[in-house]
Formats: C-alpha cells, structure tokens, sequence
C-alpha cells in the first residue's frame, strides 16, 4: 500500500511508501526553504517527533520476525509425533537464536525481542498499529507490553487493547509518565486480578538490597509499598530540608546521609562547618516538619465504599487499584474528606480573598490534572503551585484571570516562573464539547502541543462546572489631566494580545486538521498511520 503524509501529523510534507517489495521513507529536512520563525518551528518540530519514523520501521521489524517464528512454528509442528512446544528448542527458541546471530545480541535480548513482535502482532496489535503510526515511542510500547501482561482473559485483552489505544490516542501529548499512568488505570479498572496480582506479588517481594557500586561505595535498595516509598521520600526531604543554605552537598548526597542517619541512630548534621550555622536539625524540628507531611489520594466514592472498582490516584505514583486504596483509607492515621462538586458552583473563591481558591477548587484542580499541567512534566500536583492562566487582575479583579475552574492550572514553580517570565511562551486551559479538560502550551519557536488532564477519566463533572465569574468587563480610560495617558494597563494589554494569540493559533490549527482529514480521505488503501 502506498501512503503520503507525515507521521502523527508532526513532520510535514514528509511521506512513506509501502509496498510489497520497499518501505520507502521521504523526510523533508527540517525548515526546508523557511526562514525566521517558521524556521525555529520547523527544527524543533523535527527534532523533537521525528523519531517518529523509528516506530513505523520497528513495526515492520516486528512483523518480520513475528512471520519468521510463524514459520519455524508450522515447520515443528509438522511432526506429529512430539509437540514442538515442549522441546528446549521450540519455534521461540530457534527464532530467537537465528536473531541473535544476525543482530549480535545474546539469546536472551533476541527471545525479549520475539516477545514483543508477538505481542505486537497478537496481544495489543492496537497499541502496535500506534507505534507504527509513531504515536507511541518504543520505550511506551514495551512499558505498554510489560504492563499487560498478567491479562489472560483474551476478550479482556482485545478490550483493553482498544481502551489504551483510545486513551493514548486522544490524551493529546504524551509522556512516558502519562503513557504509564493510562495504561495502569485501564488494566486496574477492566482487570482487577492482573493489577491485584501485580500488588501482591510486590507485598510478597519486599526486601533490602545491598548491591555494590565502586570502590568503597554501595547501593541500598529498599523494595515497599507504593504510599511507604513515597512517605519515605517526603520524610527524608523534611529533615534534609532544616540544613542552612551554606550547606556544601547535593540534595541526592543529603537524602543519602538523612537516611543513613536515621537508619543507625546517629544524628544527622549540616556540613557547612560555619559557627553562625543556622540549621534546624533538632528532634522537635524534625518531627514538625514531618508532622506536617500529607499524602493525597483521589478516590471516588462508590469505589471507597466499594460498590465500584474505578481504580484511584496516588499523587507522585499515579493511578492504584480499587483494593489498594480500600487498604489506605483502612489506615489508622487516614482521614476522609468528601469533595461536594455541587460547592464549587456555588463558589470557587476563598471567602476572605477573591484571589485565593477555596479548599474545594484547590484540591478539584490539583485532582484533576493529578500532576503539572505543563506538557511534558510529571511533578506531583500537590507539589505544584496553582497558576491563573490569564493572569489575575489585582487592580481590577473583574477585569479578568478570575479565580475559577476554567482559568486555574497546577503548574511546578519551574514553569511557573516559566511561563511568567520568558518571553515568548503562551498556555491555555481548553473545554471541549465533550467537557473533556485540556492544557494547550504555544514555544517561542510557534509549535502548540495539546494535552487533556491527567485524570479526566476519574473525575469527568470536573470538565461540566459552569463558571460562577460572570463576564469580564474592562474599565474606562478616561482620566483628568493634560499627561497623555494608556488606552489599557500594561496587564490588560498583556491579556488582550494573549486571548488574540490563542485564537490565531486556534484556527491555524483547525485549519491544518481539517485539511488532513481531506487528505486522508483522498488516499487509496489503508494508511498505516
């Protein structure tokens, strides 16, 4: 079959041709007769996707060595007289080997890649057709094959198959944090005993490892739950975090030593060696730092209560099953609070300040985009801040960025400042028809990447809350006195040219969907992306 246009839409006016005899792949390099900022576009469109390409070429490598032990399999199982499959060199084997020789691997990275061709083919050849499509890095895939793999059910397997592919396909952008996180939800919801059986088999797993590094330096490891890992984390972060600022070590060396402190009973000590050394190391302040450490998870209610199996957020792991978090909830130091959506459409502000969200949209925000709405990121959204996209009219409230469900964001303080600060940069929040959240972020360079939020799939009313801010008025600019004076303040202005920026890059790209879905249309034979 023959087939032109660019892979995931991403490198364009590139093609591939496929026919019986040639994988034929055109790449246009990158900024092909553009100059300025279409041109800055072009090269980080390039390469940033292009590797796209390496996905559809995979595919095809899977496809013939998923042919290859088809073949050695007919062959076998030509003699009646013994089953093929319970010989030490059975069809996988001798596939296997045959690759290892040809591709210099040892027998066993050649059986790992007969694994996932089979996979490919046979277990989730939807997830397989977004690899070849260059959807989906390879990384993502065998991730997406490791996480599968418990799914014995074979009509539990095409369904989940067809769930994952959807869910990539329609996240927006992805990550290998995103792509791990909607694969996980799917499987813990749709098959419970694959996700509780991967549980129990960590329960049973625990441990402590030493393993050695180099000379005089080794490595702990420490195999626990999900939620004690990350109390871990958080408590070694809140003693590290009572060390003065001349303190010489990296964060990393300081968790080590905290650790080790704790472990043996030893105190734990700022290395600045200054005598004015401001730390705060004590027991007290230890234990205050950490008495104050929350960890959060989303759950539904039916699920809590147990009339559902709607898996949970975990924030900083992401998505656990229902059973796991029945266990959480069963804790002695849990506690329960209830979100009632109906609060917010009563009112999303603090009522002291119109500028501060309440405790409600705080933790519907932070729940719904379960991390940092910035493309890309995966830092925990408790650990973020709450941004107003358009930014917050202190002047004039009403004027704009009000502090409401449509206009606030987590984002990490690093894209923050971002955002804030860098030039160039614009970030949208987006609604669709379907109620369907998304984050929109625009480079300097002109390229816009799409991304729904995280956890649409657990909490979908979020996406339906009408706006209790009414429209936006701008005030007069009329003023007295003989100084000329703005027509509008530096930060309506900055609104202003950012609402016309999102609707330019809107259309452009409207328009460049539109005349894709034509060009498909057009083609003969079934394209492979």
């Amino acid at each position: 079959m023959a087939t032109r246009g660019a892979v995931s839409g991403v490198v364009l006016g590139s093609g591939v041709e496929v026919t019986s005899e040639a994988i034929v792949i055109r790449i246009v390099r990158p900024g092909a007769g553009a100059q300025g900022r279409s041109l800055r576009e072009a090269r980080l469109a390039f390469a940033a996707r292009a590797d796209g390409f390496e996905g559809l070429v995979l595919w095809h490598r899977y496809e013939a060595v998923h042919g290859l032990l088809a073949s050695y399999a007919a062959e076998l199982a030509a003699d009646p007289s013994v089953d093929a499959y319970t010989r030490v060199y059975d069809p996988l084997c001798q596939t296997a080997a045959s690759y290892a020789v040809a591709a210099g691997v040892q027998q066993f990275t050649a059986e790992r890649f007969v694994e996932y061709a089979v996979a490919c083919m046979e277990r989730v050849p939807a997830v397989g057709r977004l690899l070849r499509a260059g959807r989906i890095s390879a990384a993502w895939f065998r991730r997406v094959v490791e996480q599968t793999a418990l799914v014995e059910d074979a009509d539990v397997l095409a369904f989940i198959d067809a769930e994952i592919a959807h869910r990539l396909t329609t996240l927006g952008g992805l990550s290998a944090k995103r792509v791990e996180a909607a694969v996980a939800a799917i499987v813990a919801e749709h098959d419970r005993d694959a996700a509780t059986l991967t549980r129990e088999e960590v329960k049973a797993s625990k441990r402590v490892q030493v393993a050695p590094i180099t000379d005089g330096m080794s490595e702990v490891i420490i195999t626990a739950s999900a939620e004690d890992a990350t109390l871990c984390l958080d408590v070694l972060d809140a003693v590290i975090a009572g060390v003065c600022t001349h303190d010489p070590r990296t964060k990393a060396a300081r968790r080590s030593d905290a650790a080790m402190a704790r472990i043996n009973g030893t105190a734990f000590v700022c290395e600045c060696g200054r005598e004015d050394c401001a730390a705060e190391l004590s027991e007290a302040a230890v234990a205050a730092r950490c008495a104050r450490i929350v960890l959060h998870v989303v759950v539904r209610k039916d699920t809590l209560d147990g009339g559902a199996v709607t898996p949970a957020h975990l924030d900083g792991y992401g998505p656990i099953s229902a059973e796991h978090v029945r266990e959480l909830a069963g804790r002695g130091d849990a506690v329960r609070r209830e979100l009632d959506v109906e609060e917010l459409v009563g009112g999303m502000a603090h009522r002291a300040s119109v500028y501060r969200p309440s405790a409600a949209l705080d933790a519907a925000v932070r729940g719904l985009f379960g991390t940092c709405s910035w493309v890309g990121c995966s830092r925990p959204a408790w650990r973020c801040e709450l941004d107003h996209v358009t930014e917050f009219n202190h002047v004039d409230p009403a004027a704009g960025g009000a502090t409401c469900a449509c206009n606030l964001t987590p984002k990490c303080k690093f894209h923050h400042g971002l955002k804030t600060h860098a030039a160039g940069w614009l970030d949208d929040r987006v609604v669709d028809a379907n109620g369907v959240v998304w984050t929109e972020v625009t480079t300097p360079e002109g390229l816009v990447v799409r991304q729904q939020a995280a956890n649409g799939w657990l909490l979908p009313e979020l996406g339906l809350i009408p706006c209790s801010h009414g429209a936006a008025t701008r005030p007069g600019s009329g003023h007295a006195g003989e100084d000329p004076k703005r027509a509008r303040t530096r930060l309506e202005a900055k609104h202003l040219y950012r609402m016309r920026r999102r609707a330019e890059n809107r259309r452009l790209r409207e328009a460049a969907e539109v005349a894709a879905v034509v060009a498909r249309d057009v083609m003969d034979g079934e394209p492979p992306f």
